[in-house]
């Protein structure tokens, strides 16, 4: 049988979503295992845990790869447990193809991977439940200033390219008094921004309580500070929820809206549900509302179908609305996904042209609105000193989400990580931002 006494190491691959998934599993293998600590030198590991992706091909090999690099090295006496979205994609077939692992999880709720994890180190044979507070609790791996919240898992949308549906299931929401008091939790360790995440925020509906209704509740419940929203179905940004983020200084002025495209006809074959005058009709609801919304969104190049007039719709809509952030990566066909059946492909090399395009003109729209900020304050959140050098501080503003949206570079004050503190900023560049800490005067 194998011993309670554990030294962990973990690897989250893949999205915010799976980081949450990966600080539940922690929390409770944390609890229910003995003497269980964590450590950041994989050779010291008893156990080394990898939360996996398989969104698109290119997620697919980097999760294959890490768990074959790892595989390779580790000892006889560690154990490898691999667990997330490519057992979920690929199931039974892994067994064969990676047979250096020692347990995977074909489970989809965090909960129930914890417990085959505990099970398979307590020897199997074991059954045991976990009690309504397991349900809550998490061991940050990221910045202790900064969360993410999953409220719900899966999809029901249906878009042809994803896979999501049917990797994770159907959507399934959490119960808000189980995110309100994972919330209570994380703020009182220290959290000060809270990230709402999952497929499509639009579209939690508990019992009949939206996503309005949520936020309400944890703002009247929680203390947390700035409360940021990410992965917005465009069709599903109401005026109520404008209106909301407008009157509450506490919900940061900044909605992530992946549009994917801007071609009707192109939209149409994703499965979006949405048109071009629709899409127009909700940014300019957002900008009428709150002009001085930052806005983040994802789009895809190399669609099936995509001809030169279709890219131009795509180029024009993004000069249009001058998303401060904007990520873009190009098609790829995934097996069991819809969208494989469509012909008319584009080629790799004209998709990989295209995104290299917006990506060169999304530039100077960031260079501009950053330049925008020069001579202005604005509330930072002090995230620490820079890993570069310890002679500057670094933090970010509520335009910017941790990891994807640039940092603001602090080169005078001083002050605690951890703070959120007024600072003017004095340079720009194109992603991120130079200031310096205002002291209030005596």
């Amino acid at each position: 049988m194998h011993s309670n006494s554990e030294k962990i190491f973990c690897i989250s691959l893949g999205c915010p979503k799976n980081r949450a998934d990966t600080e539940h599993i922690l929390a409770i293998a944390k609890k229910y295992l003995d003497n269980t600590s964590f450590t950041e030198d994989i050779s010291e590991a008893t156990l080394i845990l990898i939360n996996t992706c398989s969104f698109i091909e290119k997620a697919v090999s980097e999760s294959i790869e890490t768990i074959l690099e790892i595989g390779q090295k580790k000892e006889n006496w560690q154990k490898l447990c691999v667990f997330g979205c490519l057992p979920l994609r690929y199931k039974k077939e892994l067994l064969k193809l990676l047979p250096e692992v020692d347990l995977f999880s074909f489970k989809n709720e965090p909960e129930k991977i914890a417990i085959d994890l505990i099970s398979f180190l307590k020897g199997g044979g074991q059954t045991f439940q976990l009690t309504k507070n397991d349900l809550t609790e998490r061991i940050i791996t990221t910045s202790p200033f900064s969360a993410y919240v999953k409220i719900s898992d899966g999809c029901s949308k249906g878009c042809t390219y994803c896979l999501i549906p049917k990797i994770k299931g159907a959507i399934r929401c959490k119960k808000p008094k189980h995110i309100i008091q994972e919330i209570k939790k994380l703020t009182q360790k220290g959290v000060k921004e809270i990230i709402l995440v999952a497929q499509d925020l639009t579209s939690y509906n508990y019992e009949g309580l939206d996503l309005g209704d949520l936020i309400e509740e944890i703002l009247k419940k929680t203390s947390t500070k700035w409360l940021r929203l990410m992965y917005l179905y465009p069709q599903g940004v109401t005026k109520r929820l404008l209106e909301l983020i407008k009157n509450e200084p506490r919900i940061c002025n900044y909605l992530d809206i992946p549009i994917q495209h801007a071609s009707d006809k192109i939209l149409k074959r994703m499965g979006r549900k949405i048109d071009n005058k629709r899409l127009n009709r909700v940014f300019e609801s957002i900008k009428e509302i709150i002009p001085e919304c930052s806005l983040r969104t994802t789009v895809m190049t190399g669609f099936p179908g995509e001809d030169e007039e279709d890219f131009n719709t795509l180029v024009d809509f993004i000069k249009r609305w001058k998303f401060h952030h904007l990520g873009c990566f190009t098609y790829s066909d995934e097996d069991g996904a819809y969208s494989k059946k469509f012909k008319e492909k584009v080629s790799k090399k004209v998709a990989q042209k295209r995104k290299e395009q917006i990506l060169e003109i999304q530039k100077e729209i960031s260079h501009e609105i950053n330049t925008s900020f020069v001579g202005k304050e604005m509330e930072v959140l002090i995230d620490g000193y820079c890993q570069e050098t310890d002679l500057l501080l670094c933090g970010r503003s509520q335009f910017q989400a941790p990891e994807i949206d640039g940092t603001i570079y602090i080169n005078e004050g001083t002050t605690d990580s951890g703070k959120i503190e007024k600072v003017l900023i004095t340079e720009a560049h194109p992603y991120d931002l130079v200031g310096q800490i205002i002291k209030d005067k005596d």
